[in-house]
């Protein structure tokens, strides 16, 4: 199974109250904000930004969880429309079902299956307007245009050469796909001394071009990459793509689709510090004796990194996470409850909010906030919150 589905392990890094939400880090140990080799437009963010510091969350629908009639096994990927309806690719079913924008299921548009509107492995989703999906089937190596007004679709085959490294690793840690047809995917690399040369790669059937835009060394332990050791991250919108640095600075830069810089900006703020599983003392009988064992014996990054994850979301803004996921609990959709800093797509800080309990972002545009939600017996639920008090 190329996507694993990650159960929900008691040995996360523990996360603070509920709906917690911070203007900012502006503790006395944050790192200062200054753009190194400004090429271009830069942006320098304090602490300060322009969201309230009391904020809430409140939940507008849930769909999954328990509900049999509104089975998720594992939602690999969701996107949402102009209109606000919601389109799921989900792995563990290979179905990619469709909510309208209160949430009332629609039912599933794909289902398993070989022929052109069937999927096998759907991995990613997107909309192309308002009434046309495009999916992405790794287990097929193509891509299928889905008018759901007529139900008629279209197939796009994707160059093996291109998917095969990520197939043949046996997971996927992080894939995009674009309106245009446009993939993007991280690929494995060689190994040496427990150091990985990871790469993010996209293709599309117009250029037919493996076009590496950038590579960086991740620490692995068994094939897998322990977020505490600073590495290159990418996000990926629909008018925008932005990366952080390779050597942990809190400082990324934003590219249009064509790969021009836009902007490079920084912020202030520290790494949190290494939690007992990331130090490989966590006796919690979830996580396992060989990898407790194994994280112990490495030694310590001289410094944590600051950021894990970046998602730009549909109004282009930028959630930069900042807590970390336990070393091999997976963080396909991120840490659970994480704190996010919010940048324009201009650079500029917005503030930092923390997600509810076991919940992980999809999307954003606007105040409403979808997310995925592991319930106590690793049920899963897509849930639409909204950002209250601004």
């Amino acid at each position: 199974m190329l996507i694993r589905k990650v159960p929900r392990n008691r040995w996360q890094v523990p996360s603070l109250l509920l709906a917690s939400v911070l203007a900012g880090c502006d503790s006395p140990g944050s790192a200062a904000c200054e753009i190194t080799d400004p090429d271009g437009r830069a942006v320098t963010n304090t602490s300060f930004g322009e969201w309230p510091a009391e904020l809430s969350w409140r939940e507008v629908w849930r769909v999954g969880g328990a509900n049999e009639a509104e089975q998720l096994i594992f939602p690999a990927d969701v996107a949402v429309s102009p209109d606000g309806s919601v389109a799921i690719a989900d792995w563990g079913l290979a179905e990619v079902i469709v909510l309208d924008p209160d949430g009332e299921w629609q039912g599933a548009v794909m289902t398993r299956g070989e022929g052109p509107g069937e999927v096998q492995a759907p991995a990613a989703v997107t909309w192309v307007d308002a009434n046309i999906l495009l999916v992405l089937d790794l287990g097929a190596f193509r891509m299928t245009t889905l008018d759901l007004a007529s139900r008629s679709a279209s197939v796009t085959a994707v160059d093996p050469a291109f998917l095969s490294p990520v197939v043949r690793s046996g997971q996927v840690t992080f894939v995009a796909l674009h309106p245009d047809r446009t993939v993007w995917l991280e690929f494995p690399g060689p190994i040496e001394d427990g150091w990985e040369e990871r790469s993010f790669v996209r293709w599309s059937p117009e250029t037919a071009v493996h076009d590496t835009v950038m590579r960086s060394r991740a620490r692995v332990l068994e094939g897998v990459t322990l977020p505490a050791w600073p590495r290159s991250l990418l996000g990926v919108g629909a008018e925008t793509w932005v990366v952080s640095e390779p050597d942990g600075r809190y400082e990324l830069t934003v590219f249009d689709r064509d790969g021009t810089s836009l902007v490079r900006f920084c912020h202030t703020g520290e790494a949190l510090p290494l939690s007992s599983a990331e130090r490989g003392e966590d006796t919690d009988d979830g996580m396992p004796d060989a990898w407790r064992r194994a994280v112990r014996e490495l030694e310590e990054p001289r410094e944590p990194a600051i950021i894990s994850r970046i998602v730009v979301d549909a109004d282009g803004r930028i959630w930069v996470q900042r807590d970390r996921p336990s070393p091999g609990a997976g963080d396909t959709h991120g840490a659970p409850g994480a704190m996010y800093d919010v940048f324009l797509q201009s650079g500029h800080f917005l503030g930092s909010i923390r997600l509810p309990d076991d919940q992980r972002l999809l999307e954003a545009r606007g105040r409403r906030v979808w997310t995925l939600h592991a319930g106590s017996f690793d049920e899963f639920s897509v849930v639409a919150l909204e950002i209250e008090g601004f």
